[in-house]
């Protein structure tokens, strides 16, 4: 699973608003216990918020903990390439019965200076009174500019969420931002959240926008920094394609993967140089035979190309060793021999085999529906589990023969473009998206080896004792197409 929620460690509501009496500013007062974070704007409700100066405004300051986002890109846990990891702010709408504004969005700024979170609970008539609040940000220190100090200019800004109708949820990317303080370029003091200075300059009231706090009952929409990226593993010895003139030269490349697997744990193969083997690949009918064959490693023709240990998330992963090259040959099986040195020092690690298979045109789309189950999944885990699934997919209209069936292994057709998603079966919520689009890092996709689809289920984010489901979409014929089975699993407390 290619996603990591981070819960916010503090957050407040901060506000100018009047009290019911029309007199009294909460701008001393405190939410920071509250279970609802507000923001708005209210204009001519006294002659003294008839301007933008003195707009009633409630604005959110929410923190979380870089610190350990940081210690899990250094330990391998999430990527440490802003390359191939996005963050995402996710805020989630708390229904109710005041005004609700829409056609409006929200601005996310850096805020400059630290605060304390404080205790207040008072959302109606503001009694709460202590820090942080609109004009201090901690018991003996004010904001540098009242309402929450923050960094100026586009550099600080993250893109506006919007919402058109004010029930949606925030949902934003913040990457810009949170690579400045994983960089140390700024100091971590979190995120405010705040109505345009347009709509604070302007005459319209946009009152009153609510999301769901840290502090709220409900588990899954409590604010969440949301790490996402690929760690999908293209394993190409079940579907390793002969180069063709018809696709672009990066996609002729094929990768293969060794596990080195020792009494059960995979462990690395000792002595390599560098953690580096030579792959050959040879024809034969049963063994390899022969010279090796012409490869291409995406430069050059050899007979050898380097394969070496698989590196994800910037940590080298231990004993699953890769190597990536292309072929054109028309054999029926080919041979792939892993080894160290030449001549009389050559030592082979590991022969295998897999068939390649022709690019081939067609004169018709076909309509293709699958039939899938997950071989492995339990109608129960305990929190914190992270079972690998395999997904057995076989074309609905598949019809073999007798001899088929009795003399060989049905083998899983491969999707090469997969993805989950996974609700809460009680009330259909959504936990995690199909996670599909460049857009958004492509964080479900699921992997493949020769034995088929398959994914790690992360555990430690789902809510214990709830039933969930798993469903899947393929991206077939230029259009994704959602499986109709629902995969559904309990998640258990541990029992201490």
């Amino acid at each position: 699973m290619a996603i990591k929620r981070y819960f916010a460690t503090k957050d407040n509501t901060i506000s100018n608003a009047f009290a019911e009496n029309l007199t009294t500013r909460a701008t001393g007062s405190n939410m920071g216990a509250a279970d609802i974070l507000e923001t708005f704007v209210i204009h001519g409700q006294t002659s003294a918020s008839i301007n933008a100066t003195n707009a009633e405004q409630a604005r959110t300051i929410i923190e979380f903990p870089i610190n350990t986002i940081s210690s899990d890109m250094a330990a391998g846990i999430i990527p440490n390439s802003s390359g191939s990891l996005k963050f995402y702010l996710k805020l989630f709408n708390a229904p109710h019965g005041n005004t609700l504004p829409e056609d409006f969005s929200l601005d996310i700024k850096m805020l400059s200076q630290s605060w304390n979170e404080g205790t207040g609970l008072d959302m109606d008539n503001y009694s709460d009174l202590g820090a942080s609040n609109w004009e201090k940000r901690s018991t003996a220190n004010v904001w540098a500019r009242t309402g929450a100090s923050y960094h100026i200019g586009n550099q600080y800004v993250s893109s506006s969420a919007a919402f058109p109708t004010g029930l949606e949820n925030l949902s934003v990317d913040v990457s810009q931002l949170v690579y400045q303080w994983l960089n140390s370029q700024k100091n971590n003091n979190g995120f405010l959240i705040k109505m345009p200075d347009s709509i604070v300059s302007g005459s319209d009231s946009y009152y009153t926008k609510m999301f769901f706090s840290r502090t709220s009952e409900f588990y899954f929409y409590r604010p969440v920094l949301e790490a996402r990226w690929n760690s999908s593993r293209k394993d190409n010895r079940g579907n390793f394609y002969i180069s063709s003139s018809m696709v672009p030269a990066s996609d002729n490349l094929n990768t293969l993967f060794l596990y080195n697997v020792v009494r059960g744990q995979l462990a690395n193969i000792p002595n390599l140089a560098g953690d580096t083997l030579s792959v050959e690949i040879y024809s034969g009918s049963s063994a390899p035979t022969g010279n090796a064959l012409q490869i291409d490693d995406g430069s050059n023709l050899a007979s050898v190309v380097q394969g070496g240990l698989l590196v994800e998330n910037g940590v080298e992963q231990t004993g699953i060793y890769t190597a990536s090259f292309a072929s054109t040959s028309s054999l029926t099986t080919i041979f792939d021999v892993w080894h160290t040195g030449s001549g009389g020092s050559r030592v082979n690690f590991f022969t295998g085999s897999f068939n390649p298979i022709s690019i081939a045109t067609a004169d018709h789309l076909y309509d293709t529906q699958y039939i899938n189950t997950i071989t492995n999944l339990q109608d129960s885990y305990l929190k914190g589990q992270k079972p690998k699934l395999r997904v057995f997919a076989r074309q609905k209209n598949w019809k073999p023969n007798i001899y088929t069936v009795a003399t060989q292994e049905v083998i899983p057709d491969i999707i090469e473009d997969a993805y989950y998603r996974l609700t809460r079966t009680i009330d259909n919520l959504e936990i995690i998206p199909f996670g599909t689009g460049s857009a958004v890092n492509n964080f479900t996709r699921m992997s493949y080896d020769v034995s088929g689809n398959y994914f790690e289920l992360d555990t430690n984010f789902l809510e214990s004792g709830y039933s969930y489901g798993i469903q899947f979409v393929y991206y077939l014929n230029g259009e994704y197409r959602e499986q109709p089975e629902v995969f559904k699993f309990r998640i258990e407390e541990e029992e201490v």
